[in-house]
């Protein structure tokens, strides 16, 4: 690992740990055994490093996505994939976090946002479509279903709304997932489904 990956993964995981905004340079560089003047030479600000390090999460997070939405599993098999891969991811998010970021990287969250939009929209329809070829959804119109499924993401996966009802992330998610999903379920999606969950519990 080269010096500026080693700071984008420290830098992470600090940044996660203690907050984007409580954390500064010379807390990475303390905590890296290393020269601020070595951190400046690849990124001359803390804006810098913080986007490098939110770009980088969100690329981690896409190379786990990708492969579970592009696998042979039935459309229900997916989208249960796609909410373990969510759920310890959330463990490293905090509400507290994603609040930091929307208030003192505007600029930054807007593009998170756009990220997470573009994932639903380009991988999600995908997988909708496939259920009801596999007669485990209902045919309503995919456009509807994914655009129900991304503005409930965009206001109630939200740290202003998940602080103020005290939610975690995971929670906010899978109530979305639940409740949407659980809408478009055939009879035989639901059996399928319910037969998955059991298999889980066990």
């Amino acid at each position: 690992m080269d010096e500026q990956e080693k700071i984008i993964e420290r830098g992470e995981e600090i940044f996660f740990k203690e907050g984007f905004h409580k954390t500064t340079m010379n807390d990475i560089a303390a905590e890296l055994h290393m020269s601020k003047k070595t951190i400046y030479k690849f990124f001359p600000s803390k804006e810098d490093l913080v986007i490098a390090t939110v770009k980088h999460f969100m690329n981690k997070t896409k190379n786990k996505i990708l492969p579970a939405l592009n696998n042979d599993k039935n459309a229900i098999e997916k989208l249960q994939e796609l909410i373990q891969i969510l759920a310890g991811t959330s463990q490293r998010i905090s509400p507290q976090m994603m609040e930091g970021i929307r208030r003192h990287f505007p600029s930054l969250w807007n593009e998170v946002d756009r990220f997470r939009t573009e994932m639903m929209f380009g991988n999600l329809t995908k997988v909708i479509d496939q259920g009801k070829a596999e007669g485990l959804f209902l045919d309503y119109p995919t456009p509807i279903v994914m655009n129900m499924f991304v503005s409930s993401v965009r206001s109630i996966v939200n740290p202003e709304f998940i602080l103020n009802n005290n939610f975690s992330i995971i929670e906010a998610a899978l109530n979305v997932f639940n409740i949407i999903i659980g809408g478009i379920l055939s009879s035989k999606g639901k059996e399928i489904f319910n037969i998955s969950l059991r298999e889980k519990k066990q």
